[in-house]
């Protein structure tokens, strides 16, 4: 009998949220239709991979606590976000521990005027971005774990009006995917959004899917699972 445990890690993309309930989402719909499977759901608003090598320690609450048969990853679009301001460093200081909370807003509102969002601030580079998914990839092997990554959706309009250079950056990351999967026979991708499909349709804002667009990704996901599971 295969190991039914199925871990999975997402970001927001794949939450309930204000307009999607959880009985919308792609993940529901993945219980629903497969009560035979332990799945174990660890989202998290604004994830990043490096969770996959620090949560629990080493990355041990996303893998080796529960040992799953199969884990599927949706992460990416909140690291490679270009952004205005690093995480760390002298202005993070300055506009969260000098400036009152109505000068921060003035202060922001003045660098949005003054300067483009740039991708080498981007919380994880793409060189750690690809060293967190090896390290990852490599504990799998170990584990004896399937891995299905979901690559990070397209740039809707809105998103490009805000930030012109995200899916530039987009296909950045999902190319480093593609790299790492070449590398490991266990690891599987799918893109659930085809080309052919208007990606604004299906979204609430500029990157949050809408209830059409989780059962498009459920689609992409049961057919996968199809296979793995019902195969003989």
């Amino acid at each position: 009998m295969k190991n039914n445990k199925v871990l999975i890690i997402t970001d927001s993309v794949s939450m309930p949220r204000p307009g999607i309930s959880y009985e919308d989402t792609w993940i529901y719909l993945l219980k629903r239709n497969y009560p035979e499977l332990d799945i174990i759901d660890r989202p998290a608003r604004g994830a990043i991979s490096r969770r996959l090598v620090t949560e629990g320690g080493g990355g041990a609450d996303l893998l080796e606590t529960y040992m799953p048969g199969t884990v599927i990853i949706q992460l990416g679009l909140a690291e490679c976000a270009p952004r205005l301001f690093k995480k760390t460093g002298a202005e993070f200081y300055f506009m969260n521990k000098i400036l009152t909370p109505s000068l921060r807003t003035k202060y922001i509102n003045y660098i949005k005027k003054k300067r483009p969002r740039k991708q080498e601030l981007a919380e994880i580079s793409p060189e750690e971005f690809k060293k967190n998914l090896i390290q990852f990839m490599q504990r799998t092997v170990k584990c004896g774990t399937k891995v299905l990554y979901i690559k990070i959706l397209r740039a809707t309009d809105l998103y490009l009006s805000k930030s012109p250079d995200i899916q530039k950056s987009i296909d950045t990351y999902n190319k480093i995917i593609d790299e790492v999967a070449s590398v490991y026979d266990n690891l599987d991708v799918i893109s659930p959004v085809k080309n052919s499909i208007d990606v604004n349709s299906i979204c609430l804002d500029e990157l949050h899917i809408t209830k059409e667009g989780n059962k498009i990704y459920f689609k992409a996901v049961d057919s996968f699972f199809r296979k793995l599971y019902h195969s003989s």
